[in-house]
């Protein structure tokens, strides 16, 4: 009875309300119950040494301009059990538009012991380093891992660690997964270069301060507002929810998988640019070839630049390349005949600003969530004997059907109705199925962030200043994220870096894979090198 009481006495609360901030529920997209249970980190590694006041103060007065100051927000529940934003009248020491750390070695980061394991480029494949072993390095001791972190304490939503070497610079990003999403991180980060470096005037306009710009998202509208050209239709994986059973069996399948494989590592794969042009050009050879099953083939997508020669995005191919790989690697092979999901996160801001009736203007920035996902179903016997191509080319094809405005409407219809049944959004596929979530990062151009406008040393100031080193992370808590990907994006030297979430044995079979690689690239260079 002691230990109860005392539990109950040490539940934590929430600050009390100051009475003079804004409150604003969150958007409908942000605040899946997905996205509350997920903790982002972005760490970066800069070859400079950067100005902390500099950086510090020109995000600090961006938070200051009107709509932007909803950024600097401290997230609330309230008695309905609702989130929404608490944003502060003013900014002060006291409650600060960002939750802000430092740290300072008087060394150089090569002398540091985790510093100087930082992965480089070495021109071959090569798989890096779990980022957990790190985190003492990019992290604060009190980085947030969890919403609580956020609800009990009066914490702004960025939380921004600094860590300077005598030549070098990291910053760790953490957010809130209800906060942003990659494109929208790509969006701040732009307006607070643009602080940075004095041109305030190239800031855009915030949008979806208070109203909620995809409110509409999924309704179905009145044929009379709607517009022209607006067209309802059923969403195509309509018959694909997984439930009932099916939904048993697939929970037994994802919890029979995690108790036999318990250790879970993350690591990216450091792909060269040879080594991806070799990929793209066997990609590209292969659509030449007829598909095994014709019925099934997909649309080839043309090419804007020249309509006779089908488009694959580098994208798609490494997303196809990521998944044949891993699915290869793990320890053991499921049936053949078993579905493989990939699942692929699609940001929706470019299609509602050009499609009828347009939910986001052309010209402002909406920092918030707008994610959605496009499904594509392989046999794992179809995913590992297609040619890389055709894989790639059925991730372009479904990407492009799933991704119109009206299955995007169709899409939201189902998920709404979905999420108010049952609390969760639809799940779509096979009971059988093995899901492999992958998100691909090139357009957030996290390794083209440039922080030159912060560059100390004499001779140096205004140089550009764009990270070596790029690592996403994410700390999740209520749902497994195993055999998740992550293309973070192409480095200045060209080398594309992609990794996720897989068993110590997936990862230990994709080492091996990694060495055959490297292997077989010696080989043909040497075979090359005596043709000549």
């Amino acid at each position: 009875m002691e230990f109860l009481w005392s539990w109950l006495r040490d539940k934590p609360s929430q600050p009390t309300r100051v009475p003079t901030d804004t409150v604003i529920p969150l958007h409908t997209v942000d605040n899946q119950k997905m996205f509350t249970n997920i903790v982002m980190d972005l760490s970066l590694q800069f070859d400079h040494v950067l100005d902390a006041d500099k950086l510090v103060g020109a995000l600090t007065r961006l938070l200051e301009k009107p709509g932007w100051r909803k950024l600097g927000a401290r997230i609330r529940r309230d008695e309905s059990g609702r989130y929404e934003y608490h944003v502060p009248a003013a900014y002060t020491k006291e409650r600060p538009a960002i939750d802000l750390s430092q740290t300072k070695y008087d060394i150089s980061l090569a002398e540091h012991p985790i510093g100087s394991t930082l992965p480089r480029p070495n021109d071959t494949v090569q798989v890096t380093g779990d980022p957990k072993q790190y985190g003492s390095l990019f992290l604060s001791n009190n980085s947030p891992t969890t919403i609580d972190d956020w609800l009990y304490a009066d914490r702004a939503q960025i939380v921004l660690h600094l860590v300077f070497f005598e030549d070098a610079t990291l910053i760790t990003f953490t957010w809130l997964h209800t906060f942003l999403d990659a494109i929208s991180l790509h969006t701040l980060i732009d307006a607070w270069t643009a602080m940075l470096e004095g041109r305030e005037q190239d800031i855009p306009e915030f949008y979806g301060e208070f109203e909620d710009p995809l409110a509409t998202l999924g309704v179905t509208p009145d044929p009379k507002l709607s517009g022209e050209g607006f067209e309802e239709e059923d969403f195509i994986l309509k018959d694909c929810v997984v439930a009932g059973w099916k939904f048993i069996l697939f929970v037994f399948y994802m919890l029979w998988d995690l108790l036999i494989y318990r250790k879970e590592e993350i690591h990216y794969i450091i792909i060269p640019p040879t080594f991806f042009s070799g990929l793209r050009t066997e990609a590209m050879a292969s659509l030449t070839a007829p598909f095994p099953d014709p019925k099934n083939a997909p649309p080839l997508t043309p090419n804007k630049t020249n309509p006779q020669t089908p488009f694959l995005s580098d994208g798609d191919i490494l997303c196809a390349w990521w998944n044949r790989l891993i699915t290869a690697s793990l320890p053991r092979a499921p049936k053949p005949s078993r579905t493989i999901q990939i699942l692929n996160v699609f940001n929706m801001q470019d299609v509602l600003r050009i499609t009828e009736p347009p939910l986001l203007p052309a010209d402002c920035a909406y920092v918030a969530n707008c994610v959605t996902t496009v499904q594509s179903f392989f046999t794992l016997h179809e995913l590992l004997s297609l040619p890389l191509g055709h894989v790639a080319a059925r991730l372009r094809a479904d990407l492009v059907l799933q991704t119109t405005r009206p299955q995007l409407e169709a899409r939201w219809k189902l998920h709404r109705e979905e999420e108010a049944r049952s609390g969760y959004p639809p799940l779509y596929g096979s009971g059988d199925m093995q899901l492999s979530p992958f998100s691909n990062w090139q357009k957030a151009k996290v390794f083209e962030v440039d922080f030159g406008g912060a560059v100390v040393g004499t001779g140096r100031e205004g140089e550009a200043a764009r990270p070596v080193y790029v690592m996403p992370g994410a700390t999740v808590r209520g749902m497994p994220l195993r055999m998740s990907g992550n293309l973070s994006g192409r480095d200045a030297q060209g080398n594309w870096w992609v990794g996720g979430i897989l068993t110590a044995e997936t990862w230990g079979n994709v080492r091996k894979a990694v060495e055959m690689l490297n292997a077989q690239v010696d080989v043909e260079a040497e075979a090359e090198a005596r043709c000549v």
